[in-house]
């Protein structure tokens, strides 16, 4: 097993975010980097520096426009707000009428980042570039034969949507690593067993048959992001049955989370993929700051012990997990289970 991560992540710190009514430190911290990155390294696992991700990759996940606008951002604004140090939309498109794009670069940023917890910092363009970039390299190294490869991506990239940032993400890793391994094989799986449900890798493959996305997550009607990750929502057109929402209640456990981890297991035996995208979401934690899955530390190795199980060539996408002081263990278990299964071939 070999990792990746870009030297553009490193250091990169968020603006505050508005979380539960209050502006406060964003939880997305430059310590929670550098915790995946001490576990690596201790566990002797070579690091690898990418180069940066081709811009047609990048285009065939990502909107042009929302693209132009991320890069061009911290250019636009110093001219109409002098002084800002990041920019936070003030208003979003409502529910009632199709969002239209508009011209005034101050609509762009509410039709762009979909919520409070993705503010623009001079630094978000590369960092995510970078991140994207380590979810790339990733899959070109498991596309070049290796079973399994770990991409450290901080920003994550579940919630970004092909034009819309969210939930501290921008670019879509798990999407780009699917998309670059769609080039070697008909058919791509990828599972997210983040805390919270990967709606923007949803929106990207929802009327795909290529792709197939799982989800296990906390019940959006009671966690964020709300609105989506329901189990009705199955893909649309051709993409019909090949999206399964496992939404799971808030406190439920190992036993829950296990059972439902086996339905989606089953599901991408079915779908029988030549090609795995894991977005490796720590937070279903039970110490994790914004979880609320209370998965324990022995049930985060049987979710690596399963997975590796389908002995399907892997790639491992780093997304959330939140408490410094656990996630380093908690991945340690995890790449453990994934090397040692490498190794046995």
């Amino acid at each position: 097993m070999r990792a990746v991560v870009s030297s553009f992540q490193r250091g990169y710190k968020s603006a505050p975010v508005f979380f539960r009514g209050k502006l406060v430190e964003s939880q997305d911290t430059p310590e929670r980097l550098e915790a995946f990155i001490a576990v690596v390294r201790e566990m002797n696992i070579d690091l690898i520096e990418p180069p940066v991700i081709a811009d047609a990759l990048l285009k065939s996940v990502h909107d042009p426009g929302y693209l132009e606008f991320l890069t061009q951002a911290p250019r636009r604004w110093p001219d109409m707000m002098p002084g800002l140090t990041c920019l936070m939309p003030n208003i979003y498109p409502t529910r009632h009428f199709p969002a239209r794009r508009p011209r005034h670069f101050l609509g762009q940023a509410g039709y762009y980042l979909g919520d409070t917890a993705s503010p623009l910092t001079a630094q978000t363009w590369a960092a995510a570039l970078g991140s994207a970039s380590s979810a790339a390299y990733a899959a070109n190294l498991v596309l070049a034969g290796e079973p399994v490869a770990y991409a450290l991506c901080r920003p994550s990239g579940h919630h970004a949507h092909a034009d819309m940032g969210q939930g501290f993400c921008f670019l879509n890793n798990a999407a780009i690593a699917a998309t670059l391994a769609r080039t070697r094989h008909a058919r791509v799986a990828v599972i997210d067993i983040d805390v919270h449900h990967g709606n923007g890798t949803q929106h990207i493959f929802y009327d795909r048959d290529d792709v197939f996305f799982a989800s296990l997550h906390s019940d959006p009607d009671m966690t964020y992001p709300f609105f989506i990750g329901h189990a009705d929502e199955i893909g649309a057109g051709s993409g019909e049955g090949f999206n399964l929402n496992l939404p799971l209640e808030v406190g439920s456990g190992d036993p829950a989370y296990l059972a439902a981890l086996d339905i989606a297991i089953d599901r991408i035996r079915w779908f029988d993929p030549g090609f795995l995208v894991v977005s490796l979401g720590l937070d279903a934690h039970e110490s994790d700051l914004l979880g609320s899955l209370n998965v324990t530390s022995e049930g985060f190795v049987e979710v690596a012990r399963r997975l590796a199980a389908l002995r399907v060539p892997t790639v491992l996408v780093q997304e959330g997990g939140y408490t410094v002081s656990e996630v380093g263990h908690v991945l340690r278990s995890v790449l453990s289970v994934f090397a040692a299964a490498s190794k046995q071939g």
